[in-house]
């Protein structure tokens, strides 16, 4: 018995250290998790935000963040500049410029973003846009699918005051691996002085997990069985 009873003194503290170990590392887990959280939801894939932009000097604009270019040539004649705004754009932008689309030379004209989509899921593109009573009224966003360009998204742009636009795509509407195109392309004017301007424009994603991610959430799995 006493032989017995000096056995179970010496079992019982080791269950318990491997215990509190187990609990310290489910405890590191839930903070990596929490941590990984937040980073998970609209990471910049790439933006501009229009500031020093001046399509009379220069029609192709490489991303601030991330890599893209967008390309105003498109927009021909009609392309300019207005007042912009810091709505949808991120922290630490000034309003700056705005590029614009001015007068009826605007109807049927485009711009044109090209990006690496790499890594990235759920897609969305955002940017800020308002427009004057006789601008262009009949806009939309177009997406390349490798075969031709697709409408995804058709908007007017507010008369009054500055409005946030968002655009959500899947993966599967871009066919290219790792590159995505899209164009806004503007029409309605009725008027050579209408315009309509865009500002802050933004392509986020969801990013993959990295590797030591997947593996912190497939260990903390395995340790929620073993406690079960």
């Amino acid at each position: 018995m006493e032989r017995m009873s000096q056995s179970m003194y010496r079992i019982v503290p080791h269950a318990l250290r491997r215990l509190a170990a187990l609990r310290a590392a489910v405890a590191a887990l839930a903070v990596a998790v929490v941590w990984i959280a937040p980073q998970a939801r609209g990471e910049v894939v790439a933006s501009w935000n229009l500031n020093a932009v001046d399509p009379t000097q220069w029609t192709l604009y490489d991303a601030d963040v991330g890599i893209g270019t967008l390309d105003v040539l498109g927009l021909g004649a009609s392309a300019s500049v207005l007042q912009g705004t810091t709505l949808g754009g991120l922290k630490g932008d000034v309003a700056g410029n705005a590029l614009a689309a001015i007068g009826t030379l605007a109807n049927g004209t485009s711009m044109r973003l090209d990006f690496e989509t790499g890594g990235h899921s759920d897609l969305m593109l955002s940017f800020a846009t308002r427009r004057s009573a006789t601008g262009p009224s009949m806009n939309r966003v177009e997406y390349w699918s490798g075969f031709g360009w697709l409408t995804a998204h058709e908007f007017a742009s507010n008369a009054t005051a500055w409005e946030l636009v968002e655009v959500k795509f899947s993966m599967a509407e871009f066919t290219a691996s790792g590159f995505a195109s899209l164009r806004i392309v503007v029409d309605g004017a009725t008027s050579s002085s209408g315009s309509v301007r865009f500002d802050n424009i933004m392509v986020s994603g969801t990013p993959a997990p990295a590797p030591g991610a997947c593996a912190l959430l497939a260990l903390a799995g395995c340790i929620g069985r073993r406690r079960r």
